[in-house]
């Protein structure tokens, strides 16, 4: 082969091995694209090789040849013991987050939520190619967090028969796998994810059910009055929420972790109270909201249940002089007291408010008296009471009278743990209603609630901080910059330090 011939052979083998290196790097998914080139590479050098037996002999058994393959094998170890480095810190990654409340991070929910779960996770996305890389930021998130997590990529274009045996109907999508537990997560956030990942490792799915029929807030209404927004919030944390009518309801149904009573107002029959009375007997979870009723002694048989476990509520109003919302002189007291001793509320910093709250006190003379646990409660007594004068309550002239009001502080929530039995009390039932909406921190504390009384305390978390979107402009000019410097000039920097390295080795 003549040499002007051999050069160009030589060039194109060269390039051809660039291409093939670029191919490897920019898209590893495309497996025989990139072993077929590699294999053409390959077999050219081959080829080369063999038809210029005599010229390749000179070469490699030259000064030249042994000093270069030297190099070559130093530069190859260099290579190795930095992707050794590589895969070790991709395993165990260390981010910092400078962004103003976390926006590029995970939530502590999630962080607790991964650390539970010891099996490998598995993160299938079916997506467009265009759209890979912004879907696998996300995943990104979750694999720092938890190394053993795969990713797998499905080109939507290339496969669309994955696409239909995992019922994909929306692209971009994630299937979320624990062994043979999957989720289909169409709606691309932490949230979705996250409570994808909660279902698949769940062994049974926890059952809410709320108890319609005596005046309760209507979770469906989308009425100020309303409790959709409670409803969705609820279904968007992982919860399978249904209403139960006990007066149709032979007995309460056996997939029950909860049972809710949201505002009862109107009385139960005997027939009623004894279900209720048998699921809290054998073990079963319950939530009692009670508000305070100006016209009367409000709902008394939920109380009557209560007070055989200890607990008595009243029926006055909680009026707290330090901490209330604005105008409402003192009737809409801000919870700014939580205990630091239970899951429900340790580490609760955020603003609660109650409209209308009455009064929740334990019967020390009760055998049950120590199961219960305040959870919040109000100012201490002379700056909080619990006013009953209805006619001081009518003419909103709030005054603490001796022997008849109650002295504070006044509990607002309280829990009771025995075994498998939980409950909670709490002293309000209207402060998760639509028209509270825009303060979370209400909707906050009833999940943690939920959460807690269905064994999910992994899923309790306070860190709800109000995202602000500052999006950065940036002009022409200085993406030019950022483009100029770090596609051009660091890389032929490099360039010009080697080559004067190795002028500088060839001199010694």
């Amino acid at each position: 082969m003549k040499g002007w011939l051999l050069n160009i052979f030589c060039t194109l083998n060269f390039l051809l091995y660039l291409v093939v290196i670029a191919l490897w790097i920019s898209i590893p998914e495309e497996l025989f694209l990139n072993l077929f080139t590699t294999i053409v590479a390959l077999l050219i050098t081959c080829g080369l090789i063999l038809s210029n037996r005599s010229k390749f002999k000179d070469f490699y058994t030259s000064n030249f040849f042994k000093k270069l393959s030297a190099s070559v094998i130093s530069v190859f170890l260099v290579f190795l013991i930095l992707g050794f480095i590589n895969y070790l810190s991709y395993k165990n990654a260390i981010v910092w987050d400078i962004t103003k409340n976390r926006m590029n991070s995970l939530t502590d929910q999630t962080h607790q939520v991964l650390a539970e779960i010891k099996e490998p996770l598995e993160f299938k996305i079916f997506s467009l190619k265009k759209d890979y890389e912004t879907v696998k930021t996300l995943a990104e998130l979750y694999r720092l967090k938890k190394n053993d997590i795969k990713i797998v990529f499905v080109d939507a274009e290339i496969s669309p028969a994955l696409v239909r045996q995992a019922n994909v109907t929306k692209l971009p999508s994630i299937e979320v796998s624990l062994g043979a537990k999957k989720r289909l997560v169409s709606e691309l956030s932490e949230l979705s994810v996250t409570n994808a990942i909660v279902r698949v490792t769940r062994e049974i799915e926890p059952t809410i059910y709320f108890v319609t029929g005596h005046g309760e807030i209507n979770l469906l209404s989308n009425e100020n009055e309303g409790g959709s927004y409670l409803l969705r919030t609820l279904t968007n944390s992982a919860k399978a929420v249904k209403t139960l009518d006990l007066k149709q309801a032979e007995v309460i149904p056996k997939d029950a972790k909860v049972l809710v009573f949201l505002g009862s107002k109107t009385g139960f029959f005997d027939d009623e109270l004894k279900k209720i009375k048998s699921f809290l007997k054998a073990g079963g979870r319950a939530l009692f909201t009670f508000d305070p009723d100006f016209n009367g002694e409000g709902q008394t048989d939920l109380k009557v249940i209560l007070q055989s476990y200890g607990l008595l509520v009243g029926n006055s109003l909680v009026v707290d002089l330090l901490k209330h919302a604005n105008g409402s002189s003192g009737t809409v007291p801000i919870i700014h007291k939580f205990s630091d001793q239970h899951p429900v509320t340790k580490g609760f910093k955020g603003t609660v408010f109650l409209p209308l709250a009455t009064d929740l006190g334990v019967d020390q003379n009760h055998e049950n008296a120590q199961q219960w646990t305040p959870l919040a409660w109000s100012n201490n007594f002379p700056a909080a009471w619990g006013e009953t004068g209805r006619d001081e309550i009518a003419a909103m002239k709030l005054q603490y009278t001796e022997g008849i009001d109650k002295r504070g502080p006044i509990s607002y929530m309280v829990a009771r743990e025995l075994k498998e039995s939980r409950m909670i009390v709490l002293g309000n039932s209207t402060f998760t209603i639509n028209t509270y909406k825009k303060f979370p921190q209400n909707v906050s504390l009833f999940l943690n609630a939920i959460n807690w009384l269905v064994d999910e305390e992994r899923l309790i978390s306070f860190n709800n901080p109000v995202i602000e979107d500052r999006p950065i402009f940036m002009s022409e000019s200085q993406v030019g910059i950022i483009f100029y410097f770090t596609v051009i000039f660091c890389p032929l920097l490099l360039c010009l330090l080697s080559f004067g390295f190795y002028k500088r080795r060839q001199k010694l």
